[in-house]
């Protein structure tokens, strides 16, 4: 939904989370912010599918990094 939105900050702790990387993310904060957000809208979705359950974003994630790992090698060929 709209107002789930998620900073880049976040997504990158979600993946690092995932992939049960100890490190430490560091933001380039030398280079240009960017744009502040960009909010995507699935109003539209929601009308044609009003049902639709939406799996929430940490365990999208986790399930992506985990098919990833699974087929790494022919995912990568």
């Amino acid at each position: 939904d709209e107002d789930q939105e998620v900073t880049i900050g976040h997504v990158a702790q979600s993946i690092a989370k995932a992939f049960d990387f100890k490190g430490k993310i560091t933001f380039d904060t030398s280079a240009a912010d960017g744009q502040y957000k960009k909010t995507a809208s699935n109003k539209k979705l929601r009308s044609l599918l009003p049902n639709f359950e939406f799996t929430p974003f940490d365990v999208a994630i986790k399930e992506t990094v985990d098919w990833y790992r699974e087929n790494y090698h022919q995912a990568r060929n």
